[in-house]
């Protein structure tokens, strides 16, 4: 059934090889629309990560559209999942927005050496 994927997901974080596995299971129909997921213990077990990791991956999912939450009953695949990865989420605008920041503030660090330099 589920479990980890392979090498294509190299360099993803944990949560996002999980969420990866699951958008496979559905696109190939080893998870049909309206089935519901096993438990995130089982879910977490069986792709080797965490609760916690387990549970952003699925949030990811819920987020985009794969995975439809059941209160008191449990997680299903939607009705109608996406057809295809969206080519922008949250998540990537986050991490984006991390990377942004890390990028202007080691410019800001270089320009602070240099006008450091050309005062001294």
């Amino acid at each position: 059934m589920l479990g980890p994927v392979g090498s294509e997901a190299a360099g993803l974080a944990a949560y996002e090889r999980v969420a990866a596995s699951i958008r496979e299971a559905v696109a190939t129909g080893e998870l049909a629309p309206g089935a519901r997921l096993p438990g995130n213990r089982d879910l977490a077990q069986q792709h080797g990560v965490s609760l916690p990791t387990l549970q952003k991956a699925v949030a990811l999912l819920q987020e985009e559209g794969w995975l439809v939450p059941r209160p008191s009953v449990g997680v299903y695949v939607s009705d109608d999942p996406p057809k295809e990865r969206p080519a922008v989420t949250v998540s990537d605008l986050r991490r984006a927005v991390i990377e942004l920041r890390a990028a202007v503030s080691a410019i800001e660090e270089r320009l602070d050496r240099l006008e450091g330099e050309s005062n001294g």
